[in-house]
């Protein structure tokens, strides 16, 4: 975000005693408390839904959510002469979860949980019919397809790299599990469960990590719910627990207090424990790898490429034991 882009600023009634960057971003001063300014990527539709998720949280009790600000005429999503879009949302001070921090990472768990609890969303058929996640098994099916699709290209290609060698050799192992996760999901009747969720208001965050948790003294801030939608909530904990586990090593303890920690403010059904182990058995780094790969420049492959995936081959069967202990 430039300079230039303040003058949208003009679209609201705000006294500002001071600011500052923040990460792409500008920390507004005001009288009412803390302002952030920043891009918006989405419709003047989906902030609404923004803020009807974050009321319903706030109606629970949790009141730590980065509510959108209406500017002058009444409208969530300000724009500037170019149509570039932005919002003002409510902040908060803290600082963002450690997720090297074990204490940190089992409070954010337990974060996730109760927002869940409150994430419900009912009788929103209007934002239901724009804002709900595909199908999982659609979305598996699609994957498995790009994955063939860059092997396939990467077996014909002649004077193959390192990355596209070693790529080629740990295909099979890593297709074997996206493969069993599509015949499992094959076995699921997401018809019946998605309306099921829906039904009940489920909504996922979309995006929930440790940048967007923040930490001040014993509260927690939530923020950045641009990525909200009717969804299975288990997503939301998958999404967490796989990028911590991650960073550590897929350390077996510390990722079955995440899952206690969890379930035991938001005790998950079985079919969200099945849902669970599949999201966890899928090999999604691989596949996003392959999605990298597949929109970069084949005559010049980075470093970064060949370096990611000899991580993930490391972990791997660090990984594999403890999925296992989901099933």
């Amino acid at each position: 975000m430039n300079d230039r882009a303040l003058k949208v600023l003009e679209q609201y009634d705000l006294e500002i005693s001071s600011m500052r960057r923040g990460r792409g971003a500008y920390i507004l001063e005001t009288p009412q408390g803390l302002r952030i300014f920043c891009d918006y990527d989405s419709s003047e539709k989906k902030a609404q839904f923004q803020n009807c998720v974050m009321k319903q949280i706030r109606l629970g009790g949790y009141g730590r959510v980065d509510v959108i600000l209406p500017n002058r005429e009444g409208n969530l999503v300000s724009r500037d002469w170019e149509e570039q879009r932005y919002v003002v949302k409510e902040w908060f001070t803290g600082r963002e979860c450690d997720p090297t921090n074990e204490m940190e990472i089992l409070s954010a768990v337990r974060n996730l949980a109760k927002i869940h609890r409150l994430m419900c969303v009912k009788g929103q058929e209007e934002f239901a019919e724009s804002f709900s996640a595909p199908v999982p098994l659609d979305e598996i099916r699609a994957r498995n397809a790009e994955l063939k699709k860059v092997y396939s290209f990467i077996r014909k290609k002649n004077g193959k790299g390192a990355f596209e060698r070693m790529f080629q050799n740990s295909y099979p192992a890593y297709f074997e599990q996206a493969a069993e996760v599509q015949r499992q999901m094959e076995q699921i009747d997401f018809d019946r469960l998605l309306q099921t969720s829906r039904e009940n208001g489920n909504v996922c965050h979309g995006d929930y990590d440790h940048h967007h948790v923040l930490l001040a003294g014993p509260e927690m801030a939530t923020t950045n719910f641009e990525h909200c939608r009717f969804d299975l909530q288990i997503n939301d904990l998958y999404r967490f627990l796989r990028k911590i586990m991650e960073k550590h090593e897929w350390n077996q303890r510390l990722g079955m207090r995440m899952l206690d920690q969890y379930t035991a403010i938001r005790p998950l059904s079985g079919e969200e424990r099945r849902m669970l182990y599949l999201r966890m058995l899928y090999p999604d780094k691989f596949r996003k790898l392959a999605n990298y790969y597949l929109g970069s420049n084949k005559a010049w492959i980075s470093g970064r490429f060949l370096e990611k995936l000899e991580v993930q081959n490391r972990q791997q069967e660090l990984r594999n034991e403890f999925v296992r202990l989901l099933e």
